[in-house]
């Protein structure tokens, strides 16, 4: 229980030590929601409209209700946020049950540490202090639900409410964040091994196909984003931009993420081979550890007209996690039936050094992370002190909060007006 309440006791310390109730970055735009919304007319429209090349369905919605609830406190989004990510560590701890048995008691622990330290890992810098990023955590319980709930119908009599709620979880994990759409094709994956394929694989990928079809209706990719053809062009830089995307919470260095997959690519087939008859065992990871690596090379592909340094984003260690879960699972199955067929108990000593190995990169890595976390956290309290003299602060100041001052200039007063946030209790 240690294993796990430690890291969340870390996250839940700087969200209530360091979060702000005030609006940052995007969340200015936000404010013209929660006016039409007051004025009687926020509509499905506005929903369903792009953010960049995002298409933030559940994102909205869950912020517009958690807002109603509580006068839009930022901080209750940041709450929200370490609940998604318990909820999504939760899964997997369930997941990894059937591969942990036989692991020994040592194994177990150090799995379940290490699961938690990624999860829960303060790498994630602004992700932790910025409510907007609900998005991200949404998208990583939505891709872990799905892929667990597809592997929990390979055993079940009654498959279709798990396929049901899969399809469901994809659905949000799409309409969360554009690269969500992965989530299908790792749903398919698991499916693809069900007893009943072909009865439960054509609906989903007919499911997948209609909701991708919506998604891009009136889709256009926004002018201020750099050409897709720079990742034709620059095959290397590309590369770099994935590995600094996979390095999450190990470290910043494309190296150490390109280490990581490499990893999952050579365990796949070992695992894969040597647990042939049970893919409930090792599916599920090579879903999400494929989830993980398509969204690094999609976001690649969009972004690394920015420079390779862009993948190493605060906001891309909420998914990049799940490779590097995947790659311990995957260990466990490949190596606890080396080098017979039969399965062995990982030896403590074994145990011990691969746990070591894995987690305290990413305990260093959040030791670093927290001065990122200070960072913003020092910003927005001044950008705050500056919109509270808004008549008099000058444009720098504001663009603590928001790129162009112009826009929190704008949404300030509406924001008093309304009496939301760090204006609620002036209403």
């Amino acid at each position: 229980m240690a294993a796990l309440l430690g890291p969340l006791a870390a996250v839940l310390h700087v969200v209530l030590r360091y979060g702000v109730n005030f609006p940052f970055a995007d969340q200015w735009d936000f404010i013209a929601f929660f006016a039409a919304q007051e004025a009687g007319e926020l509509r499905w429209r506005d929903v369903w409209a792009l953010h960049n090349e995002h298409r933030m369905v559940a994102p909205k919605l869950a912020m517009l209700g958690l807002a109603s609830l509580t006068r839009w406190n930022i901080v209750a989004e940041m709450l929200a946020s370490v609940v998604l990510a318990l909820a999504s560590l939760l899964i997997l701890l369930q997941l990894a049950q059937p591969v942990l048995r036989g692991s020994g008691q040592v194994g177990r622990l150090w799995t379940m540490l290490t699961l938690s330290l990624y999860v829960f890992s303060l790498a994630q810098g602004t992700n932790r202090l910025w409510g907007w990023q609900i998005q991200w955590f949404l998208s990583l319980f939505a891709a872990v639900l799905t892929v667990a709930l597809a592997t929990w119908s390979l055993g079940s009599v009654r498959p279709w409410a798990y396929v049901a709620g899969a399809a469901l979880a994809a659905l949000v994990c799409q309409f969360s964040i554009a690269s969500g759409v992965v989530a299908w094709g790792a749903g398919a994956m698991v499916l693809a091994v069900h007893p009943l394929r072909r009865r439960v694989l054509a609906p989903w990928l007919a499911a997948a196909a209609v909701a991708t079809a919506a998604f891009f209706v009136g889709n256009e990719r926004h002018n201020g984003l750099p050409s897709l053809l720079i990742a034709r062009d620059h095959p290397l830089l590309l590369l770099e931009y994935v590995g600094n995307y996979l390095s999450g919470p190990l470290g910043r260095h494309a190296a150490i993420g390109l280490v990581v997959g490499l990893a999952f690519v050579g365990l796949v087939p070992i695992a894969a081979s040597r647990h042939r008859e049970r893919p409930d065992l090792f599916m599920p990871w090579i879903a999400l550890g494929l989830f993980a690596g398509a969204n690094a090379v999609l976001t690649a592909i969009g972004r690394v007209g920015m420079g390779a340094e862009q993948g190493l984003v605060a906001r891309y260690a909420t998914i990049a996690p799940l490779m590097t879960v995947s790659v311990v699972l995957l260990g466990i199955l490949a190596f606890r039936a080396w080098p017979s067929g039969r399965l062995t108990a990982l030896t403590p000593v074994g145990a011990v050094a691969g746990g070591a190995l894995l987690a305290l990169p990413a305990i260093v890595a959040d030791v670093r992370g927290m001065a990122d976390l200070k960072e913003v956290n020092r910003r927005i309290v001044a950008g705050r002190t500056c919109v509270l003299a808004i008549d008099t602060a000058p444009d720098p100041c504001l663009v603590r909060l928001r790129p162009d001052p112009a826009v929190v200039r704008l949404r300030a007063p509406q924001l008093k007006a309304l009496g939301l946030s760090g204006f609620a209790s002036k209403r």
